[in-house]
């Protein structure tokens, strides 16, 4: 299909699926520089979405802007596998990766960090990490290095050693915190958009790749926000998640929002965009991620 084909069939899927006019769709559509494909895989039952979801959610809050090579989240792949998804990990991230999302009780924090009921088997290049009652990732690295689990810190209590069904109090707080999330408008909204964007990192990485990092937080259980200076404005790269099913299933009202040229929300504030108008690093760009990765060595 010509790419004028392309656009016309884009605009009006984004405009059957959003509450977008024909006219916005179509200037959303023309700024696409990825071919629309099939929609990525979904993780099939909501237990493993519910996972995936929690998984992108603490790695979000965990690396806000302290990514290597454009790894957002630390994933540079994904790769949905049956019932579960298989995630490469950008090598000096990984162990990173793992530590983040291991569950732990920290004294100084007074709470768990980490995914609560998460445990972990492996080889050491390959671990699968998994959640009673939920769903399991298998992570790796790009390079199929060796990956070592977290040695807890001194004011830490490490709970990923306890058998899977055996959670702790917190653990148990936790999940029940995560699973009615009092800032999400729609918790099943909240598992498939968060999912989806932890199996899309070529798509969200492309707000990293100009300076190797950008930043990503949230601001409850129910939001992920990524924020980001250079490269892609934020329509583009809101065009390039609709091309790709991002927003398939959402309720129309809610799926894409344009709150200006510069910031987005889709899936009623699930997943917020923004875009700085200026480059926030400049000539000093390079010093900043040579500091981050050997922030990674140490």
């Amino acid at each position: 299909m010509s790419k004028s084909g392309n656009v016309n069939r884009l605009a009006k899927t984004i405009r059957d699926s959003t509450s977008l006019t024909l006219t916005a769709s179509f200037r959303l559509a023309h700024q696409v520089n990825v071919r629309p494909g099939p929609p990525i895989a979904d993780a099939p039952d909501p237990r493993q979405r519910r996972f995936e979801a929690q998984l992108a959610h603490v790695l979000a809050e965990s690396f806000q802007d302290h990514q290597l090579n454009g790894a957002l989240l630390g994933v540079q792949e994904a790769l949905p596998n049956g019932q579960g998804l298989d995630l490469f990990l950008e090598p000096a991230m990984a162990e990173a990766v793992i530590y983040e999302l291991l569950p732990r009780f920290d004294h100084s924090y007074g709470g768990i960090r980490g995914v609560p009921g998460l445990r972990v088997r492996g080889d050491g290049r390959k671990w699968t990490l998994h959640a009673v009652g939920l769903g399991r990732v298998v992570v790796a690295r790009t390079d199929r290095g060796r990956i070592r689990l977290p040695v807890p810190r001194d004011d830490e209590v490490a709970l990923w050693g306890r058998q899977p069904g055996d959670l702790s109090r917190d653990e148990k707080r936790e999940i029940e915190w995560w699973a009615d999330a009092k800032g999400a408008n729609d918790v099943h909204i909240r598992d498939l958009l968060m999912s989806r964007l932890l199996r899309r990192p070529e798509l969200i990485n492309r707000t990293s790749q100009p300076h190797g990092f950008a930043n990503c937080y949230n601001h409850h259980a129910g939001d992920l926000v990524i924020e980001w200076c250079c490269g892609d404005t934020v329509e583009a790269l809101c065009v390039a998640l609709l091309a790709h099913g991002f927003i398939d299933g959402v309720p129309r009202a809610g799926a894409v929002e344009l709150i200006s040229q510069n910031s987005a929300c889709l899936g009623d504030a699930t997943v917020i965009l923004n875009r700085h108008t200026s480059c926030l690093y400049g000539n000093h760009a390079q010093a900043i991620a040579e500091h981050i990765k050997k922030g990674y060595k140490s």
